[in-house]
């Protein structure tokens, strides 16, 4: 897996969307704000890093956002390209 960036896209973000070219091996992760504003980027990247397939990864990350005590709703997909 690459180390990439964290990128969000949200109401009144005046960013554009960004493209990127998916490659084997990268893992992505598409996440509500009731994970991502309780879990730090820094825990995302490490957790999705340390967790060897999908379903692990997901129950970890809402682990973590109920323990960081999230008070919205938490959804979130994690995909591996694998070709």
């Amino acid at each position: 897996m690459r180390p990439g960036p964290v990128r969000g896209l949200g109401v009144g973000d005046d960013r554009p969307a960004t493209t990127l070219t998916a490659l084997p091996g990268d893992r992505y992760l598409l996440c509500s704000d009731g994970l991502s504003s309780v879990v730090s980027p820094a825990a995302l990247r490490d957790t999705l890093a340390a967790e060897p397939g999908c379903g692990p990864a997901v129950d970890r990350l809402i682990e973590l956002a109920y323990a960081a005590g999230a008070s919205d709703n938490i959804a979130c997909v994690v995909a591996d390209l694998t070709r």
